[in-house]
């Protein structure tokens, strides 16, 4: 999620474009911004570039700049000291390791879904990779009074499901999309399932967890509750105004979200999920990272 407005990247005052260049240099950035209602919500991608690829068709079509490591965002780490870059072998700027560069670079970008009734408000990015498609969602939140709850379980969900599903099928290829899809989905997923309140509470209703299902039922995989399908206290989420965090009192509200077939070994497979996990150390916002593994076969 991000709260950008158009023209917010380029405006001279504040100078994000170069923020940006600076800390992700390695990295094309792709924006989603919420035009019915300024600063409301938005998405953005950051995609790693890759020495001897062909460039990737976007909407606006803007020339990248050269690129770095992810670290120089996030910070280096203690495991990553003594490393060496082994992502090309033998000076081989086509692939990296045993898969080739292809792989991994997007053939297209988009920032809308195609569905005039959502898009407005800059909810998602779709990367179509050689071997899956990956898109980045901010689900709608259903509001502290429960006013979108309609709006959001009986048209978003639905229609988002159905633009997935059809991407899917004409792309034939499978799909994943991640980011904070707004509910905890079980017991699991929450501090203090039982309370009361949380049958009221925007993330945890009956009906969000319901259709939260339904997707989940039309082919696809939580990846991380697969993975590990006793795991609690595995949050993504902490109340900032409460102070949540350091007591762990949280909800896991962000999630990848796969076609089964990634999730499945097979001949002729070229992509798997092998690892599903949150990153809870990394501070910086009322949510935390959570990453998935691919392993991606040559």
């Amino acid at each position: 999620e991000t709260k950008l407005q158009e023209g917010h990247l380029d405006d001279p005052k504040l100078k994000l474009r170069e923020h940006f260049e600076e800390k992700l240099e390695g990295y094309d950035g792709h924006w989603s911004y919420s035009l019915e209602k300024k600063g409301y919500s938005g998405t953005a991608m950051f995609i790693k570039k890759r020495q001897g690829g062909a460039k990737t068709k976007t909407e606006d079509d803007k020339k990248g700049k050269k690129q770095a490591t992810l670290g120089a965002f996030f910070g280096s780490s203690k495991a990553d000291e003594g490393k060496t870059d082994t992502s090309a072998k033998g000076g081989d700027n086509n692939s990296t390791g045993d898969i080739p560069i292809s792989h991994l670079e997007p053939i297209n970008v988009d920032t809308e879904l195609g569905l005039p009734a959502h898009d407005g408000e800059g909810r998602t990015i779709t990367a179509e990779f050689p071997l899956f498609y990956l898109t980045n969602v901010y689900v709608p939140n259903s509001g502290q009074k429960l006013d979108r709850l309609g709006y959001r379980t009986e048209q978003w969900d639905a229609d988002f499901l159905a633009k997935m599903q059809q991407l899917e099928k004409e792309g034939n290829k499978p799909i994943i999309w991640l980011g904070d899809l707004n509910v905890a989905h079980n017991e699991k997923d929450t501090w203090n399932e039982g309370a009361k309140h949380l049958v009221k509470s925007a993330g945890t209703t009956v009906e969000e967890r319901t259709s939260f299902e339904r997707q989940l039922s039309a082919g696809y995989t939580d990846a991380f509750r697969h993975l590990h399908p006793e795991g609690r206290g595995q949050y993504s989420y902490w109340s900032q105004r409460a102070g949540n965090r350091e007591p762990n009192k949280g909800l896991r509200l962000d999630y990848f979200i796969c076609s089964n077939e990634l999730m499945e070994d097979g001949d002729g497979k070229k992509a798997r999920v092998r690892d599903s996990y949150i990153v809870p150390d990394q501070l910086g916002s009322d949510h935390c990272p959570i990453v998935l593994e691919i392993e991606i076969k040559k």
